[in-house]
């Protein structure tokens, strides 16, 4: 049986990403005693929760707009529940994991795993494109690609800040 995304479904995906990455660096906050990298992860976690909001309300002017909504197929597990391809993205790893970096206690550190993670999901991204058949769903991927490369570009500059 083939799974294929629709744009909802693609942008709940997209979603929960961002919501499980504003979860990751509120969590990741809380290891820290230093008042500047914790308010670094807390700069990252409203990035996150303010790109999932924007994501939210794209999907509902798509839906609005199309009157596409998510696809319920009770024999397809992973197509009723785009949160399970959200949870194979880059922040299904919770802090202090084996797949996530073992210390990070400065700044730059903390940015540099961001630049990763945001270089993760361009290519998590680009390997749902395979599980898309409409050009408005690739085309909605592509646009997402472009807001992740453009945030690899604005961490990048708050690295090299200081």
């Amino acid at each position: 049986m083939e799974t294929i995304f629709n744009v909802f479904e693609v942008l709940q995906i997209a979603e929960r990403i961002e919501h499980n990455g504003a979860k990751f660096y509120l969590k990741r906050a809380e290891l820290f005693d230093d008042p500047e990298v914790r308010d670094t992860c807390y700069k990252l976690a409203s990035w996150k929760a303010k790109h999932e909001k924007t994501l939210a309300q794209r999907r509902k002017r798509f839906s609005e707009k199309s009157g596409q909504f998510g696809t319920f197929d009770p024999d397809n597990y992973v197509l009723s529940n785009p949160r399970v391809m959200a949870g194979l993205a880059v922040f299904a790893t919770e802090p202090g994991s084996l797949k996530g970096p073992l210390r990070l206690e400065d700044r730059p550190k903390i940015f540099k795993d961001a630049i990763r993670r945001a270089k993760e999901a361009v290519v998590f991204y680009r390997g749902l494109k395979d599980f898309t058949r409409d050009p408005a769903c690739k085309d909605m991927i592509d646009a997402i690609i472009k807001e992740e490369t453009r945030h690899i570009r604005l961490l990048t500059e708050e690295l090299e800040q200081k």
